[in-house]
């Protein structure tokens, strides 16, 4: 549902930019861009072997987290 509002929202933002001159366009998109500081989740070195990452984890002395999602993936598909 998330991800198909952002859809929505950048069509609408490309549609208007489409008629805005340069600069406009520039407003635009940095207004849709993401900061950086909004995917450091990206930069974490996520493990898809729950196996490998218990081993991992007894070994440095480090909690667990578990990631499950129905719905084709998306942990938001359920609501």
């Amino acid at each position: 549902m998330r991800q198909t509002m952002t859809l929505f929202l950048l069509s609408c933002l490309t549609a208007a930019a489409q008629d805005a001159p340069g600069e406009s366009f520039e407003k635009l998109h940095a207004m849709v861009r993401s900061d950086p500081a909004e995917t450091l989740w990206a930069q974490i070195p996520w493990m898809t072997s729950v196996s490998d990452a218990r081993v991992r984890a007894a070994k440095e002395g480090k909690p667990l987290l578990l990631w499950a999602a129905g719905g084709g993936g998306h942990p938001l598909a359920l609501c």
